[in-house]
C-alpha cells in the first residue's frame, strides 16, 4: 500500500459480511467509503474494518468496489492499522458470494 508505514503490519481476517455501511461517494467509481462488519469464521468474534476511496475489491477475476458488496458474502481479508485510525483499513479483499 502506496505510504503505509513499512512498520504497520497487515492482520488476516476471514469470514462473512454481516453489515456493509457506505458513509460517502464521489462521482467516480471506486470513490465511496465506508465500512464492513465482519463475522469471523470460526465464532472467532466480529470486526469492523474501514473501506478508504479507491480500494478495489477482488471477485473471482473482477475487481469491485464496496457498494458492490453484499450482506452474506464471504469474504477473505488483509487490514492494517494505521496510525492516527479508529479502524483497521482493509488492504486487500477477496469475496466469495
Amino acid at each position: 500500500m502506496a505510504g503505509a508505514s513499512s512498520s504497520a503490519k497487515t492482520q488476516p481476517y476471514e469470514g462473512q459480511i454481516k453489515t456493509v455501511k457506505v458513509d460517502k461517494c464521489g462521482l467516480q467509481p471506486g470513490s465511496c467509503e465506508g465500512s464492513v462488519i465482519l463475522a469471523r469464521a470460526g465464532g472467532a468474534g466480529e470486526v469492523t474494518l474501514a473501506i478508504k476511496p479507491g480500494t478495489w475489491l477482488k471477485r473471482g477475476d473482477q475487481l469491485v468496489t464496496i457498494d458492490e458488496l453484499g450482506v452474506g458474502n464471504y469474504v477473505k481479508v488483509e487490514a492494517v492499522q494505521l496510525p492516527g485510525q479508529q479502524l483497521q483499513q482493509i488492504t486487500i479483499l477477496s469475496s466469495g458470494d
